[in-house]
């Protein structure tokens, strides 16, 4: 339908996200993954053009769940902890359980050994995973149900209806092999070095870290990607493992920049009587693009991702250092409102992207104030432009003249917010150049209350 007339139907305005199939496919493949730890055979459900759905081979499995009652409502909560909404089947065959998932009447639903035939009775013709073709021919016929399809001469459906419908039966029956393609989901590059006895020595044992990376960081290279979080296990004799771990803001298969953030812990760590063992894995890993390995210097000779690179490991060392959530930085939000434009958040979570961020068109000050600063100004008329400016920050008592004047603009409260503060007052802001040659950010209170008609300098451009 078109979006106009979908909107229509929802009383309050909807979210409208572009449709985007290869994301939807890549999706679904992680889910596929992430299915694994129920079963490990899983694939994603290609009956259709749109896929929406698992197959999960859990023959056995439900020993380890102790019923399939259970596996199931293992299942649902699974998905439902991950914000999906889905219905579960588990039966003799992939076509009964696809068409009872889709079709039936129940969100969960467990189909016994032998009661395939009488589970998809009832159900439409569509469940049987048919072409659009036959779906329409055996509607023009009457049948609509998987049951009057079934009381039909076997050897006639093949010459009405196309070759499909009796393998489409087969399956859904359980009397036709079907196999799936599972998800083949690589494990996570580990190393391993075991030592021919305990050892307490700081410098043998970071001797093998820096080894144990140098193969870590060709097995992600084989691999096209980096690390962006890695473990470390030290086996101790006398206590248990001792763990370490080092996290990046970015994918990175640099052997150096890796020890460089490893190295402070392995100093700290407690080695008890001695190390038997030490492991390396890379927990969390990501994609790293293909890049020409020399560009054109820009500024200093330094190259745009060479000096990337280096604000990088400038925030790993500070994360691994004082700790992820004490290292942020400014993002972007969608408020027309300077104090509300932007938040801070960790730097893992990555910077925003300004096109994408919501804020106000025109031009702000570089240093916006946590409060504004109160100053005596001296206009021309009430709405500007501005003559002279007394504030504190300029000196207590000195004036300073005005040269350039830009404003008003007039900036309003968000109405939509239940809470009014004193930043959803009505103001008036003015651009100002000093006779110094410094920029000022003036505004004007507006209103019934007390603050009607007070100025403050909100900001400067530094």
């Amino acid at each position: 339908m078109a979006l106009a007339q979908a909107r229509a139907l929802f009383d309050v305005s909807p979210v409208i996200d572009a449709y985007d199939p290869v994301g939807d496919r890549v999706a679904l493949r992680r889910l596929a993954a992430w299915s694994q730890r129920f079963t490990p055979v899983a694939a994603m459900d290609d009956a259709s053009e749109e896929p929406d759905g698992l197959l999960l081979d859990v023959t056995g499995c439900e020993r380890v769940w102790k019923g399939e009652g259970r596996l199931a409502t293992a299942v649902a909560q699974g998905l439902g902890s991950l914000g999906f909404v889905s219905r579960v089947a588990i039966g003799p065959s992939f076509g009964c359980v696809w068409a009872v998932s889709r079709f039936g009447d129940q969100p969960a639903c467990i189909i016994e050994p032998g009661g395939a035939r009488d589970a998809i009775a009832r159900l439409p013709v569509q469940g049987l995973r048919l072409a659009d073709d036959a779906v329409r021919h055996l509607d023009e016929v009457g049948i609509g149900r998987v049951g009057e399809l079934l009381e039909l001469p076997r050897r006639t459906l093949p010459v009405r209806f196309g070759e499909q419908i009796l393998l489409r039966l087969d399956q859904a029956l359980g009397q036709a092999i079907e196999t799936i393609e599972p998800v083949r989901v690589l494990p996570p590059p580990a190393m391993e070095r075991i030592f021919d006895g305990p050892t307490d020595r700081v410098e043998a044992i970071e001797l093998t870290v820096r080894d144990l990376l140098g193969e870590l960081c060709a097995e992600l290279q084989r691999r096209c990607c980096g690390a962006r979080r890695i473990e470390f296990e030290l086996v101790r004799s006398d206590l248990g493992p001792e763990p370490l771990s080092i996290t990046l803001g970015r994918p990175s298969r640099d052997e150096k920049h890796l020890f460089t953030l490893a190295r402070p812990k392995l100093e700290r760590a407690h080695l008890g009587f001695g190390v038997e063992a030490v492991r390396v894995r890379a927990r969390l890993v990501g994609r790293i693009r293909h890049e020409q390995a020399e560009a054109l210097a820009v500024g200093r000779g330094v190259a745009p991702s060479e000096a990337e690179r280096a604000c990088d490991g400038l925030l790993d060392t500070l994360r691994n250092r004082l700790g992820t959530g004490r290292v942020l930085h400014a993002a972007l939000c969608a408020s027309h409102l300077p104090e509300r434009a932007f938040v801070m958040q960790s730097t893992e979570q990555g910077q925003s992207d300004p096109a994408v961020g919501g804020g106000s068109p025109m031009d702000r000050p570089s240093v916006l104030f946590a409060r504004p600063v109160p100053a005596e100004v001296i206009a021309l008329t009430p709405d500007g432009p501005v003559h002279r400016v007394s504030w504190v920050g300029g000196g207590r008592g000195v004036e300073h003249a005005i040269t350039s004047c830009v404003g008003p603009e007039r900036i309003a409260g968000e109405w939509w917010r239940a809470a009014i503060g004193a930043e959803d007052r009505v103001r008036d802001c003015f651009a100002v150049r000093t006779e110094g040659g410094a920029w000022l950010w003036l505004v004007r209170r507006i209103g019934h209350d007390a603050g009607h008609g007070r100025w403050f300098v909100h900001g400067v451009w530094a």
